[in-house]
C-alpha cells in the first residue's frame, strides 16, 4: 500500500495534535523512497515488514550502539539503535504471540509550541492474531511516556487502527536466559531423529544433562539440541529461574 502525499501546511498550527490529523508520518518501503503520510494513510501499511526512515544513530552525549538482529522466523534483519531496544527485539523473536516487528520503522512529526518534534516510537509490531500494535519503551525508572508524547501516539493510533502498549525490556534473570537461548536460535541441519530422542527423554521435568543422557546422546551435542528446542518452544521450562545446564526441562 503507497502512502498519500500530504501538504505541507499539515505541519503547521497546534501546540497538540487532534486526532491525529496534524501529524506527518514518514516510512519507507523496503529498498524504496521515503513516504509522507496522515495517520489515517497508515492504515494497512505493513511497518513491522520494512526498515527504518534511515539508519539509527546513538544519542548524543550517551553510550549506544547499533546492532542488527536477524529474526529466527523471517527472511528480515530489525535494526536497533539501543542495547534496549536489542533486549526487547530477543523477545518478540521469542515469544510466538508475535508473526513480525521492526524497530522504529516510522517516524512522527508534529508541530509544538512552534518546534518541529520528531519521534520514532520503538516498535511496530503484528501478533499472531493479525493485530497490529506500536510497542514505546518506559523511559527508565519511569512507569510511562511523557504526556504529550502519549497522547500524540495514541491519537496516531487511533487513526491508524494501532494498539498502543508500554513495556519494558526483559532484565535480570528473564533478560539473561533469553540472552543465553538466542544463541540458539536457528535449527542446524537434520535435527529431527536426535529431536525426538529429546522429547521422549523429557516427557516428565527433567534436569537438561540427565534429560540428554536418558536421550543416548553425547552430552555436547545433546546440550546443545536442546537448548534449541528450549528456543523453539518443543521443550519448555522455568524462565525465572537460572538456565544451568542441570535446570528442569519438559515436553511442551
Amino acid at each position: 500500500m503507497s502512502a498519500v502525499e500530504v501538504p505541507g501546511d499539515l505541519l503547521k498550527g497546534g501546540a497538540v495534535p487532534g486526532a491525529g490529523q496534524a501529524v506527518v508520518a514518514l516510512y519507507r518501503e523496503p529498498y524504496g523512497p521515503v513516504h509522507s503520510c496522515s495517520a489515517a494513510s497508515l492504515q494497512g501499511v505493513t511497518l513491522e515488514e520494512f526498515g527504518p526512515v534511515s539508519d539509527p544513530v546513538p544519542y548524543r552525549g550517551r553510550k549506544g550502539i547499533i546492532t542488527y538482529w536477524p529474526v529466527a522466523t523471517r527472511e528480515q534483519t530489525v535494526v536497533c539503535g539501543s542495547l534496549r531496544q536489542w533486549r526487547l527485539a530477543v523477545e518478540l523473536d521469542f515469544e510466538p504471540a508475535w508473526a513480525a516487528f521492526s524497530a522504529g520503522p516510522v517516524e512522527l512529526r508534529w508541530r509544538a509550541g512552534g518546534r518541529l518534534c520528531r519521534w520514532r516510537p520503538d516498535f511496530l509490531a503484528r501478533t499472531a492474531d493479525g493485530v497490529r500494535e506500536v510497542l514505546v519503551l518506559k523511559p527508565p525508572g519511569q512507569e510511562s511516556l511523557p504526556v504529550v508524547r502519549l497522547q500524540v501516539l495514541e491519537e496516531v493510533a487511533q487513526a491508524a487502527g494501532w494498539r498502543v502498549r508500554q513495556v519494558r525490556e526483559p532484565s535480570g534473570l528473564r533478560g539473561r536466559n533469553l540472552g543465553w537461548l538466542a544463541g540458539y536460535r536457528f535449527p542446524m541441519g537434520d535435527e529431527e531423529y536426535q529431536g525426538q530422542a529429546l522429547l521422549e527423554a523429557f516427557r516428565e521435568p527433567t534436569g537438561l544433562r540427565a534429560g540428554v543422557a536418558a536421550s543416548g546422546l553425547d552430552e555436547l551435542t545433546g546440550l546443545d539440541l536442546a537448548y534449541r528446542m528450549l528456543w523453539q518452544r518443543r521443550l519448555l521450562f522455568d524462565i525465572t529461574q537460572p538456565l544451568l545446564p542441570d535446570a528442569p526441562a519438559w515436553t511442551a
